[in-house]
């Protein structure tokens, strides 16, 4: 590889650090789930933390279609991308469903 394509992989790579490390600290406030701990309990651990998350998430949905006042956008995409992260086939099942059909309604004249 040349210079540039290592400076390249090398930004990269530091900002995909950095986004896991915000991640971490936001899941760890806002959540109170610690991802290094959940790195060693293994499968059954990280079943319990993507329900935990989905939970979170509905929650955090709920508050936001009721204009609460606690409700914060920046929680809600920090839940969104760690659930994202933790269920990476989930994004692409999401991706590859079809938009529902939208139905137009006409005007009755008389």
């Amino acid at each position: 590889m040349d210079l540039k394509s290592e400076i390249i992989a090398y930004k990269a790579e530091r900002d995909l650090e950095q986004r896991r490390a915000v991640q971490r600290v936001a899941l760890l406030c806002n959540a109170g789930i610690d991802l290094d701990h959940l790195a060693k309990t293994g499968e059954a651990g990280r079943r319990l933390i993507v329900k935990r998350l989905r939970r979170l998430l509905e929650r955090e949905r709920i508050r936001g279609a009721m204009r609460h006042w606690s409700y914060d956008l920046n929680r809600h995409i920090a839940l969104k991308q760690a659930l994202d992260e933790f269920c990476p086939d989930e994004i692409q099942a999401r991706k590859t469903k079809p938009a529902p059909v939208r139905r137009r309604f006409r005007s009755v004249s008389r």
